[in-house]
């Protein structure tokens, strides 16, 4: 670093960044510091406000605009908002840079409710947004524009609308996303596949879009005009217009900020100094946006350059593409050269991932296997593509044949893209979900890499021993890492907060896996943004079974999409359900897809169990013990109740068990299990008044009551007169509306612990 002072000042610079925003939270971050609407304003009161549109957005139904420098009035008070988003569903007309006025109903962003779950809130405070407002009307105010923007947004809307006239609406809209970062309107099914298989960052305009354009642009101008200082100039002014097109985002800001670097360089005669170029690309950006350090786009876009100038030399090694002038040996060199190429390619691969492994992880839970291979074939053709598809839009306002003809091949390769997804996907192992790492694993992962770099990096090509070691700390990092420590011998209970519904994680002293119902009537798919999120935050890809209580759809729909979703989700072995008897035709509707889908379906009968272990999980009810019920209702009364016995805890598990249902429980428990000590119910029905009657809770006893129900439900649940009843018995109650997940440890059977997320 002697070399590089300011490549060592900016280092300092961002550890002392990173330190303060760390640990001084909203002292140091004005964003983390609740806004004056927060403060002052109800959710869904009614504001009036005042603001200047800084960016928009064109749905089907209504507007998204943008407000920067907001006043707020609400009784009275006058209150001043850096930033609010209000959704106009009257599509009043705008340009960038209108002062507009108007009233609606406000909103709030909510912190993540689950283990895993996406946290609305920390990403719009990344941004300085805390509040949004359903607008009830919206007026211009002041029609001065800034010309510059509205332009460049103006452009990008025809961009778009002429990639989907002439490619179709689903390949259109993947290449808007690819060439605009516009992906509000792609195919969902293909940006997940994209996803899964670890090549969604062709859909981001990443570093590598910008380097691509920004270099080639300068490069072209730089020889058609012969100077440095003219190609300079106008590649800049090009990639800066580009941005504000498509809007500043944390890797945009990086890649122009190298760019400078690069091109500065280049005009004034100097070398380009990577590290140096970043490290101050890092200090600008956290400057900018302070809460970055919380973004994984942030770790991914810094973190993949860092590995290519750090790690990827030192894996490659001595792997040089090998030359020769034997012309009789010309169809050897050619595929020497094309497989080193490839090698090259592959080992660039290993070496960026081993980098970006732990943020993967940390972010996304999973690491797709194939995709070393996958990139091999995407990132070359990005350039392809996105040189075709700017040439292609632009030859479609004169020679549409042309544009055809690009856009054909355009189209062909975006097919090739999405056939090797599908062929990955479909091989073993394609997608590993370990789950998130701890920090102190990610810490000694990277301490152990940066070993074997150093190791690497000192050792001749004859000091074997050296190589072999660091090859052995790389593995060793990788095995701490994956590994989940401390988690057998335990039983893991997670009552998850799904809203106005039930959901219930569990995972054995062995490893097993159970997810007892999946629903609810008030988070829209909650199977995948609620239920999928979480278990694959801990690691698991596969349910050994779910079990279902009854056929409502706060307690199972959830769990159709995960049965919808089991290839690119997580994937469920075996389906429960209640005595046959009791089916109704949703729990029957949900029996057929899950056999369509390759699940194995099974009914628990009262006095079944299974085994894992020191723990037992039995079903109580619906149905009669090695009877055949007559005539059984379906419903909350006929909900499949569950015993789990783990050494000595035990814990009721009920469903939306009440009525008759609940009298006959109260009457199973008093003969079956009557020195039974119940640590942990399940309340019935969300708390419902008509549930966990006086009788059935004086029968059990429990310690400690735990209550699944949605935030400012439309039910009032939980009931007042249900909390008075747990109360009188002694029972210390525990609401997923109040606290989000509720998670409880037991340990050897024994030692108790509750935690709230």
């Amino acid at each position: 670093m002697r070399n590089r002072p300011l490549c060592s000042v900016c280092l300092i610079v961002f550890v002392l960044l990173c330190v303060s925003i760390l640990a001084g939270g909203e002292k140091f971050v004005e964003e983390l510091r609740p806004s004056p609407l927060e403060c002052n304003v109800q959710k869904d009161e009614t504001i009036q406000f005042t603001g200047q549109v800084y960016q928009k957005e064109i749905k089907d139904n209504y507007q998204v605009l943008y407000l920067k420098n907001v006043k707020v009035t609400y009784q009275k008070q006058s209150l001043n908002e850096s930033r609010v988003i209000v959704y106009d569903e009257g599509k009043e007309k705008t340009s960038i840079g209108n002062k507009v006025k108007g009233s609606g109903k406000v909103s709030f962003y909510e912190p993540s409710r689950n283990p895993g779950n996406f946290d609305q809130k920390l990403y719009y405070q990344k941004q300085h947004i805390h509040a949004s407002v359903w607008a009830k009307s919206v007026q211009v105010v002041s029609e001065t524009t800034e010309h510059l923007k509205d332009r460049l947004y103006g452009f990008r809307r025809r961009w778009n609308m002429l990639l989907c006239e002439v490619l179709g609406e689903k390949d259109g809209s993947t290449f808007s996303a690819i060439l605009l970062g516009e992906k509000s309107g792609m195919d969902r099914e293909v940006k997940e596949l994209y996803q899964v298989n670890g090549i969604a960052h062709i859909l981001a305009i990443s570093g590598l879009h910008l380097s691509l354009i920004g270099v080639g642009i300068y490069q072209l101008l730089r020889r058609v005009t012969g100077s440095y200082p003219i190609g300079g100039i106008f590649g800049i002014l090009f990639l800066l217009s580009y941005i504000l097109m498509i809007g500043f985002t944390v890797s945009a800001v990086r890649a122009l900020v190298m760019f400078l670097f690069r091109v500065g360089a280049d005009m004034a005669g100097r070398h380009y100094d990577s590290p140096t170029a970043l490290s101050v690309a890092a200090v600008i950006v956290l400057f900018w946006r302070p809460l970055s350090l919380y973004d994984g786009g942030f770790w991914l876009s810094f973190g993949a350059v860092l590995a290519i100038l750090t790690v990827v030399p030192v894996v490659q090694g001595d792997v040089d593409v090998q030359e020769t002038n034997n012309g009789n040996r010309l169809c050897g060199s050619l595929a020497r050269s094309v497989w080193q190429r490839t090698f090259q390619g592959l080992t660039a691969s290993i070496g960026i991932n081993l980098v970006i492994f732990p943020i993967l992880l940390y972010y996304f839970f999973e690491f797709p296997l194939y995709s070393f291979v996958l990139n091999l074939l995407v990132i070359p053709l990005v350039s392809a593509l996105i040189f075709l598809g700017m040439a292609g839009s632009l030859s479609a306002l004169w020679f549409p044949f042309i544009s055809n003809v690009l856009f054909l091949i355009c189209r062909g390769i975006l097919r090739m893209y999405e056939g090797s997804c599908n062929i990955a996907l479909r091989l073993p192992g394609a997608r590993l979900i370990i789950g998130r790492p701890e920090v102190w694993k990610i810490m000694v992962y990277y301490v152990l890499l940066l070993s074997g770099v150093i190791l690497l990096r000192t050792a001749l090509s004859k000091e074997k021993r050296k190589r072999y070691f660091a090859a052995f700390l790389w593995i060793m990092g990788l095995v701490i890492l994956t590994t989940r420590f401390g988690e057998e011998g335990k039983l893991t209970t997670v009552v998850l907060d799904v809203g106005q519904g039930d959901g219930i994680f569990m995972k054995g002293p062995e490893g097993g896996t159970y997810l007892v119902d999946g629903g609810s009537s008030d988070i829209k798919n909650v199977g995948q943004y609620r239920l999928e999120s979480f278990l694959k935050s801990q690691g698991v890809g596969v349910l050994d079974y779910i079990m279902v209580s009854h056929g409502d759809s706060d307690h199972m729909n959830g769990i159709e999409e995960l049965i919808e979703r089991n290839e690119v989700g997580v994937k469920i072995r075996t389906l429960v359900l209640p005595v046959q008897e009791v089916w109704d035709e949703a729990l029957a509707g949900l029996a057929k897809k899950a056999k369509k889908c390759g699940i194995r379906v099974t009914e628990m009968k009262p006095g079944q169990s299974i085994k894992e272990g020191k723990m037992t999980l039995t079903c109580i009810q619906p149905g009669n013990v090695g009877k055949r019920s007559e005539g059984a209702k379906t419903g909350n009364t006929a909900s499949m109740v569950l015993a789990v016995r783990f050494g000595e805890f035990d814990m009721l598990l009920t469903g939306d068990v009440e009525g008759e249902g609940e009298e006959q429980l109260t009457k199973r428990l008093e003969e079956s299990y009557q020195n039974c000590t119940w640590e942990v119910l399940k309340a019935a029905h969300h708390g419902s008044k008509n549930s966990s009657t006086e009788e059935f809770l004086q029968q059990i006893q429990p310690a400690y009551a735990f209550i699944s129900a949605g935030q400012e439900n439309r039910y009032g649940h939980p009931h007042q007169e249900t909390i008075e009843r747990f109360r009188n018995v002694g029972s210390k109650i525990y609401s997923t509306q109040e606290k989000g997940a509720l998670i409880v440890e037991v340990e050897d059977g024994k030692t108790l612990e509750i935690e709230k997320y």
